[in-house]
């Protein structure tokens, strides 16, 4: 049976010079994963390049998997504040929203894909974890909300397994296509075909 992994913050920075140094840590741990993957990602050598002690490390994260999860939590909540105003964007324009959508995911997602590339090497064991569960649940639920109301669907059980397909294709598409290092205009159109497939397929409006 696998040991739960600790990944709660021991606590959090309120003063401004705490708030520095948890701010440096992130850093220096983001730059590392980037820059050396996660064989070169250790709680020593994410002290050092933040110019701060191995105590300081561990007053706030009590093993760099939680320092892991907070990196990846902070990315999710980016992406999440770019990607939520286009699905939640006033008017009954679901392919105009969709295409818009797919375009900044694949953007995004070619923006973050060494990180992205890394943190899933590095930190497997964090999807088993509720917190993790729970950071990817709510774009989880804006992203089918958006897709039940554009696909029209009697069968509830059909507009389950249509709405979680699409969002696997979406997702495993965008991750390939960036992981290939596909950029530029030539992300755009794949992007744009891959919403053209789905609005046509799905009748989307």
């Amino acid at each position: 049976m696998k040991q739960k992994i600790d990944i709660s913050l021991k606590k959090q920075a309120k003063q401004q010079r705490s708030m520095a140094t948890v701010e440096a840590i992130f850093e220096a741990a983001t730059y590392i994963l980037r820059d050396a993957g996660p064989r070169g990602f250790t709680a020593n050598k994410v002290a050092e390049r933040a110019g701060v002690n191995i105590a300081s490390f561990y007053q706030y994260f009590p093993n760099k998997e939680a320092l892991l999860f907070h990196i990846a939590q902070r990315t999710w909540d980016a992406q999440l504040a770019r990607l939520a105003p286009i699905l939640t964007r006033p008017g009954a324009g679901h392919a105009a929203k969709l295409r818009d959508f797919i375009r900044e995911f694949f953007m995004i997602e070619a923006a973050e894909a060494d990180l992205r590339q890394a943190l899933r090497a590095a930190s497997a064991d964090l999807r088993d974890t509720s917190e993790f569960r729970q950071m990817i649940a709510k774009g989880a639920e804006l992203t089918k909300a958006f897709f039940k109301e554009a696909v029209e669907v009697q069968d509830a059980g059909n507009l389950d397994f249509n709405v979680d397909f699409i969002v696997l294709m979406v997702t495993s598409v965008a991750e390939r296509t960036t992981d290939e290092g596909t950029a530029g205009a030539a992300l755009i159109r794949q992007a744009d075909l891959l919403s053209d497939m789905l609005i046509a397929h799905f009748g989307i409006a």
